[in-house]
């Protein structure tokens, strides 16, 4: 089937707004192209948090002025002052003669203002070409506009029978290499990466993204809550720590942590820190997008919750058995026992391999 002319720009679009997967969040990816004659003239992208839009950047990179030109961008301009100033007055400043816009605004304060008001300039305006394609671009920037809860993504790397380490606690290396990179792609993507203390205590983990050039290192968020976390732990050699904790958490052990550790003593649900009280709270704080990278008790309380809404996992060609072996997902038997149906079922979006390992991400 050919491709439509309006399609084909905003395809393009698209490609170029995945240019900001590592630096553009809490901001959303987005693409911008300028059309002239059916040839681009100029392009751009969101690059990174806090810098200049799609919009801007193709009108700086435009060959010859924008003026009568039709510009397709994969979200909704701006209309609103905030790190920058609003994309839709520069667009019609510009001479701008038509927008074809794929995604609206998700924010419900602000979703179909620019397009009024560019209309009103006089300037046609076409919106949700290639609406669902723009709107996959973002789904954790369009969540946390909706609700102002962050977009959860979980990670696991398991061996072929389902175990994250074996009885000793040996869990390196059950993925390999290629995966080990996939999984700071994922990082780099978010705004947080959590761990449980189980985690901390076991692995001493970073958490940070490595291998990967980023502006910023995410927040690491620990929880804990009975506050046993370590001053020496290595996920303090960051420059952004959250310890998540509840009552508890002893008042002395807080107190030996410096100010530039941020603690949140929050609702406890069976002697654990509330997970939805823990989402709010980091939603809070501007965190959109957050990384949950076990283990498996913790992975398992966000899925037995509802609370997930992406998970990849790493399968290595490995079985590592024994009756001990720690397990990929584990949460109450008794949940099990109050459900109808067996288990609980998730969407398989895509399934890959990442050097010997399988990759696969399920959505809920």
């Amino acid at each position: 089937m050919a491709v439509s002319m309006n399609n084909k720009f905003m395809l393009r679009a698209i490609e170029l707004a995945r240019a900001g997967r590592f630096g553009a969040h809490p901001n959303p990816m987005v693409g911008a192209v300028i059309v002239r004659n059916g040839k681009i003239i100029g392009e751009g992208a969101h690059l990174h948090f806090g810098g200049p839009h799609a919009e801007i950047n193709a009108l700086k990179a435009c060959r010859g002025g924008a003026r009568g030109a039709a510009l397709y961008v994969t979200l909704e301009p701006c209309s609103t002052y905030g790190k920058t100033p609003p994309c839709a007055e520069a667009v019609i400043k510009a001479g701008i003669a038509a927008v074809f816009i794929g995604a609206p605004d998700p924010n419900p304060a602000n979703g179909g203002k620019a397009a009024a008001l560019l209309r009103r300039a006089g300037l046609k305006v076409k919106t949700g070409l290639l609406k669902k394609e723009c709107e996959a671009l973002n789904p954790a920037f369009n969540k946390f506009m909706r609700t102002g809860l962050p977009y959860v993504t979980l990670k696991i790397a398991q061996s072929l029978d389902g175990r994250i380490a074996d009885a000793q606690g040996r869990s390196r290396w059950i993925s390999s290499p290629q995966s080990r990179l996939e999984g700071h792609k994922l990082r780099a993507e978010a705004d947080a990466v959590l761990a449980g203390i189980g985690t901390v205590l076991a692995d001493d983990p970073l958490l940070n993204v490595r291998g990967l050039k980023v502006r910023r290192q995410p927040w690491i968020v620990a929880l804990d809550s009975s506050f046993r976390v370590p001053r020496r732990a290595k996920i303090f050699d960051n420059e952004r720590v959250i310890v998540a904790t509840t009552r508890r958490a002893s008042v002395t052990a807080i107190k030996k942590f410096s100010k530039d550790v941020k603690i949140l003593v929050l609702p406890s649900e069976k002697g654990r820190v509330s997970l939805p009280a823990l989402l709010k709270a980091l939603g809070g704080l501007g965190i959109s997008h957050i990384l949950v990278e076990g283990g498996g008790r913790v992975v398992g309380s966000f899925i037995s919750e509802g609370l997930a809404d992406r998970f990849v996992c790493f399968v290595s060609p490995l079985f590592i058995g024994g009756t001990e072996s720690r397990n990929s997902m584990v949460w109450p038997d008794a949940l099990n026992a109050a459900r109808k149906e067996l288990g609980i079922k998730a969407k398989i979006v895509s399934i890959g391999r990442a050097g010997p390992d399988l990759m696969l991400e399920l959505g809920f």
